[in-house]
């Protein structure tokens, strides 16, 4: 499935939560990476999101958190058909649902030279 967004900038937390040995080794084991210390953000449309709930209640993996750090649900995805990543879902998060954070490897934004308000596409396993 596809899913069309802008570019935007997250709370910044991100870099913090993907830099902990508790995710990092699970993200390694479940999608062959380690995850870039960061996520990428998508705001994408409010009619988009009936079709991400569904292909995150077929699809979702889960990273089990432990003690502060709480559960992360996953679903594969590739972003703009060259990056390989996932589309995360925290259990503990205080963006708006209609805010997808991307994992990947790599530094999304110096990597697809993209900035806030950019077009990018997804394509998220159904």
């Amino acid at each position: 499935m596809k899913i069309n967004g802008l570019v935007t900038s997250g709370s910044q937390k991100g870099s913090y939560f993907m830099s902990q040995e508790i995710y990092v080794s699970q993200f390694r084991e479940k999608l062959g990476f380690i995850p870039f210390k960061g996520t990428f953000n998508i705001l994408i449309e409010k009619e988009d999101l009936e079709n991400v709930h569904k292909s995150r209640s077929e699809n979702a993996s889960l990273i089990k958190g432990e003690g502060d750090f709480g559960d992360v649900e996953f679903i594969k995805a590739t972003l703009q058909d060259h990056l390989e990543g996932a589309v995360i879902f925290p259990v503990k998060t205080h963006h708006p649902e209609e805010f997808l954070e991307f994992i990947t490897s790599e530094n999304v934004r110096e990597t697809l030279n993209v900035r806030d308000g950019d077009s990018v596409t997804l394509n998220v396993e159904d």
